[in-house]
């Protein structure tokens, strides 16, 4: 029997074609226990990102890890198959001592196996004040009605509005405040400047006479595009303040998706589209002609965009054909909310060295470590001590090792960068990849809903909200079946 256990793991080990601890334990040494990070549910993978783990590993292992007994590795996989190299691991009781960098979406397709840190937290008085609780909030789940850390922020990529310079010069407009909580600064007012920055091949815009909707050759605001839906309807709150960006109940029992909040965010959506035609059609001719294979800002005929802050691979080429900016976003209903991605680092439940893994945890976290993580990860650091730094960089550039500047990293000292790190006290909460009990599913309903508003693929806005409340009642119902 044992031997054919012995073979079983070997070969499941050469499939997985990892360095993770073999089947004999996760222990190095008799004196010393490996723990190890497995990276690829976000950043890390690339091999100058490698090359940064392997460093804080070495450092790691000379000095902490040398008195304490602990041998640190980062073992990498690639983002596709991150899940299903995860699911095998913890299937042959193989689970890695902590995962990340893992953004919310990643955590919460696994959320029964992460730990709660809570208690480590509270033991070892760690101070959250450090971030902005926005950010140490978005990982915090309640779970069979329970409280639950998984992780602290490691780095945060927030919403801003991003808007071309010159096509707002063109029209003789104002830009847009950088300000955040801005009274003024509503969504109504952006959509006046939207309609003012879309306009046909005659030069009119929505608000003239004689206008042609058929014939725009430059629309003023794509809203949220390439954002997921929550990140638009998490801007609308419940009578009691509270947002309903999950469109589920607070036991997530009952589907939430038919309300008059959701009703009115999706004919907001409708509003943008055909009423002020600020964005195309999905399935419009002139949207594919307009914007073409680049992103919405990049093909210089986009007035404002909504976009989380990781589109910044994006700026050369923007750099190279027009001046942009980036404003807060503004208010919808009195509420500022800006839709964050956040990563984080995750202590899985099965792992069988916790205590060890949370040492290492704390190290990885300490400033000058956590600084080099979120240099290599290019996220905005969370940790508020290393965002003066951030904004340093991002003003005066950062040259490589050759004394050249890094790939995207020349100056840039007309940018309004303080709009990035003011954002993360707007953070949405909850996160617009939060978890929801069969969320796979219930996210792909929302996802098809919001397409089928922009595409024209709806009878009517009631019926679209009560066809989805009805379909994900159904994911919801299933999901708990499965747990009696």
């Amino acid at each position: 029997m044992r031997k054919g256990y012995s073979v079983v793991c070997a070969a499941l080990c050469a499939v997985l074609a990892l360095g993770f601890a073999s089947c004999g334990g996760a222990k190095a040494s008799k004196e010393t226990v490996k723990i190890q990070v497995m990276v690829g549910f976000g950043g890390g993978t690339d091999p100058s990102q490698m090359a940064i783990h392997e460093s804080l590993q070495k450092n790691f292992n000379e000095t902490v890890g040398k008195e304490k007994g602990i041998e640190l590795e980062f073992v990498t996989v690639q983002y596709a198959e991150a899940a299903q190299k995860f699911t095998t691991l913890l299937a042959a009781g193989m689970t890695p001592d902590i995962v990340g960098p893992i953004g919310i979406s990643g955590v919460a397709k696994f959320i029964d196996e992460w730990s709660d840190i809570s208690p480590l937290i509270a033991r070892d008085k760690i101070d959250l004040s450090v971030y902005d609780q926005a950010l140490v909030n978005a990982h915090n789940y309640t779970i069979d009605g329970k409280s639950v850390q998984v992780g602290l922020p490691i780095g945060f990529y927030p919403s801003v509005l991003f808007y071309n310079e010159d096509i707002f010069d063109r029209a003789g407009l104002d830009y847009p405040p950088t300000q955040w909580g801005t009274k003024d600064w509503t969504y109504e007012k952006l959509y006046e400047a939207g309609r003012k920055l879309t306009i046909d091949e005659s030069g009119k815009n929505p608000d003239d006479s004689g206008f042609n909707k058929d014939a725009i050759v430059q629309y003023g605001y794509a809203g949220t595009d390439w954002a997921p839906w929550r990140a638009f309807i998490g801007k609308f709150f419940d009578k009691n303040g509270k947002s309903v960006a999950l469109g589920v109940s607070e036991d997530y029992k009952t589907a939430r998706m038919n309300t008059p909040e959701w009703k009115a965010a999706f004919r907001e959506l409708e509003r943008m589209v055909y009423t002020d035609m600020l964005r195309p059609r999905a399935d419009s001719s002139n949207a594919a002609s307009i914007f073409g294979d680049s992103d919405p800002m990049g093909s210089n005929k986009l007035g404002m965009w909504e976009i989380f802050s990781w589109i910044g691979y994006a700026f050369e080429g923007w750099d190279a054909n027009f001046k942009w900016n980036v404003a807060a976003i503004p208010s919808m209903n009195g509420k500022v909310v800006s839709a964050t991605n956040s990563d984080t680092f995750v202590i899985p439940k099965t792992g069988k060295n916790r205590d060890k893994a949370w040492e290492v945890y704390k190290w990885l976290f300490a400033e000058k470590n956590y600084d080099t993580l979120a240099k290599n990860y290019g996220c905005i650091p969370a940790m508020k001590s290393l965002q003066a730094s951030w904004l340093s960089d991002r003003v005066n550039g950062v040259k490589d090792e050759s004394g050249e500047w890094a790939w995207n990293s020349y100056p840039r000292p007309d940018i309004n960068w303080q709009v990035f790190l003011d954002a993360g006290a707007y953070a949405d909460n909850p996160n617009n990849e939060a978890w929801v009990p069969n969320y796979g599913k219930v996210w792909d309903a929302m996802e098809l809903a919001m397409s089928n508003i922009i595409s024209g693929q709806y009878s009517s806005i009631d019926d679209l909200a009560e066809k989805l409340n009805t379909e994900v009642q159904g994911y919801l119902d299933e999901y708990w079946a499965a747990k009696k």
